[in-house]
């Protein structure tokens, strides 16, 4: 059996996994307070930050539902893969300044189709038992994605976009 600090045991990627869905949420809340002055942007941000911590939440239901020979089991190379990819994309954008909502809508776009909802579909897909749930999720994920691309239409042009500056609270 792997050793339970072992980065290779899929205990640890659900807890990577866990913590990347709330890493993208607190960029969501942040974005929240960046557009406070624009109160549908706001809104906007708001939600995408409660839907970053419900999933955060299933994927803690999915890891307290294992077994501990399922937790320190050895998981497949694609997960971990996914790991260091997101782990890479959160390096690329740590110090990016956020100067209007263009900057924010590219990164939580970039987000939202890398592999955070990659590797949460894949845990999802294998770890629920419920197909009624697994169905839903993996349905929430794509309403989730289609949220970040329907901008609230007043909103979608690329110009304005870079008109409506953020500002720190």
């Amino acid at each position: 059996m792997a050793s339970p600090n072992s980065e290779l045991v899929l205990g640890k990627i659900l807890e990577k996994a866990i913590e990347t869905k709330e890493k993208v949420g607190q960029i969501y809340r942040q974005f929240s307070e960046l557009f406070s002055h624009v109160p549908e942007i706001k809104d906007f941000w708001k939600r995408m930050n409660l839907n970053q911590i419900t999933h955060a939440d299933w994927l803690k239901e999915i890891k307290e539902s294992l077994s501990e020979e399922q937790i320190f089991s050895l998981p497949e190379v694609e997960l971990v893969l996914k790991t260091h990819s997101i782990k890479n994309l959160f390096d690329k954008h740590a110090e990016q300044e956020i100067k209007n909502l263009h900057d924010a809508y590219i990164i939580a776009h970039e987000i939202e189709f890398s592999e955070v909802n990659d590797l949460f579909k894949t845990l999802s897909s294998q770890f629920i038992c419920s197909e009624k749930k697994k169905n839903f999720i993996l349905a929430e994920i794509d309403v989730h994605r289609q949220q970040i691309v329907d901008l609230p239409e007043k909103f979608k042009d690329r110009m304005l976009m870079k008109e409506i500056k953020a500002y720190a609270s």
